[in-house]
């Protein structure tokens, strides 16, 4: 049987490839497919224990059975354990964010980019964030607006350091039975972020 594996983030960057097809026995696990895919790719063997797995949209372990036309989605970890919230330097990769909230029982999956708007006699933004104290806002607004809005799942990302005109800054996905729901869920957390959460921004001219 075939299999569809797609490599997001670093993943991407290490195998070269966004998505390959593996050929696997019947009765074949992900632990299976992971072996075969490590084999053909080498650079992503030092991170297998921590590697998020997806099968058909959906969270994974490492022995869950596949099937013929299968989808494996291989995902890193976030910064702090695996949440669903984080910061970072590197750009944001909006499809693993989206990714992370995808939901069968999810009618709509809304995004939210904040980009850095080009201003007379602005060149950057530089963010700075107190990042334990942010990461844990954000967590925490994000269990707020799953209890509030009744969403599926949600997930916030912001980026640190200095950034131009026209780039990502941060990303809000959420995933919900209804658009509805998933509309409010997001400008709220973006609202509340801008709000409590310690992240800064620093207008820069050169």
């Amino acid at each position: 049987m075939e299999i569809r594996v797609l490599f997001f983030a670093a993943y991407r960057e290490l195998a070269g490839v966004r998505e390959a097809v593996v050929a696997l026995p019947a009765g074949a696990r992900t632990g299976d497919l992971l072996g075969k895919v490590l084999e053909a790719h080498p650079k992503l063997q030092p991170h297998r224990d921590s590697m998020i797995l997806a099968v058909n949209e959906e969270f994974a372990g490492a022995d869950a059975p596949l099937k013929p036309g299968d989808e494996v989605a291989l995902l890193p970890p976030v910064s702090g354990g695996g949440g669903r919230c984080w910061i970072q330097g590197e750009p944001i990769d909006v499809a693993a964010v989206v990714e992370i909230v995808r939901d069968v029982q999810a009618g709509a999956v809304v995004l939210f980019l904040g980009t850095v708007r080009s201003d007379p006699g602005v060149r950057s933004l530089e963010y700075e964030a107190y990042q334990g104290m942010a990461v844990k806002k954000m967590e925490a607004l994000r269990g707020t607006a799953m209890e509030r809005f009744g969403v599926r799942e949600m997930a916030i990302v912001h980026r640190t350091g200095r950034l131009p005109p026209g780039e990502t800054s941060v990303a809000i996905a959420c995933s919900a039975p209804h658009r509805q729901e998933a509309f409010r869920a997001c400008e709220w957390a973006m609202e509340e972020l801008k709000r409590i959460v310690p992240i800064w921004k620093t207008e820069r001219e050169g």
